[in-house]
């Protein structure tokens, strides 16, 4: 393993699958909404922090005149009932390749199952792009005006800030402070 050049690998921006993941969500937020859907909330969950894979949309629409979520499950996105695999397969591709050039540039010793500090690294840049392709899609007025809550979402909520990252960098102040009240 060559340590220099995955350093340098790895400090790479990852604008591509920014991109990617920006497009991904405003063609996926058109397609609910054309099928006449409001979305309250929309997440992406792109598999578990040591494996990160194809990317999964879930959004939380409400029901036609049903009652308001309570706050559990409005910010709770493991019980949203619409998820959608696919839904972003630029990103998918790009995440793909990543992963691959990542295990080219870098090997696990035997035996070894804990994560190195370039295996975080690489799920944090890829992490990173996620989050920052949302915002650019919220930015662009993409997924709504107001956008609804959002998230990147690992369903184990045993790794430690992902999650809580993620809502505070898509979320106005109120909304973020909301779901650390609930969840913090």
């Amino acid at each position: 393993m060559d340590e220099a050049a995955l350093r340098a690998w790895l400090a790479e921006p990852r604008t591509e699958l920014t991109a990617a993941v920006a497009e991904g969500a405003r063609g996926h937020v058109a397609s609910l909404r054309a099928r006449g859907l409001d979305i309250r909330g929309y997440a992406v969950n792109p598999g578990e922090y040591y494996d990160l894979g194809g990317l999964v949309a879930i959004a939380d629409v409400p029901a036609p005149g049903g009652d308001p979520a309570s706050r559990y499950h409005r910010y709770r996105v493991d019980e949203w009932g619409h998820w959608e695999e696919g839904a972003f397969p630029a990103a998918d591709a790009i995440i793909s390749s990543l992963n691959e050039r990542f295990r080219s540039l870098h090997s696990r010793p035997e035996g070894v199952f804990a994560m190195d500090e370039f295996e975080v690294a690489h799920a944090d840049a890829l992490l990173d792009a996620i989050v920052s392709g949302l915002a650019a899609a919220r930015d662009a007025a993409a997924l709504g005006d107001p956008a609804p809550f959002l998230a990147v979402w690992i369903s184990d909520f045993g790794v430690d800030g992902i999650i809580e990252d993620s809502v505070q960098r898509l979320n106005p102040p109120h909304v973020a402070d909301d779901f650390m009240e609930e969840f913090g």
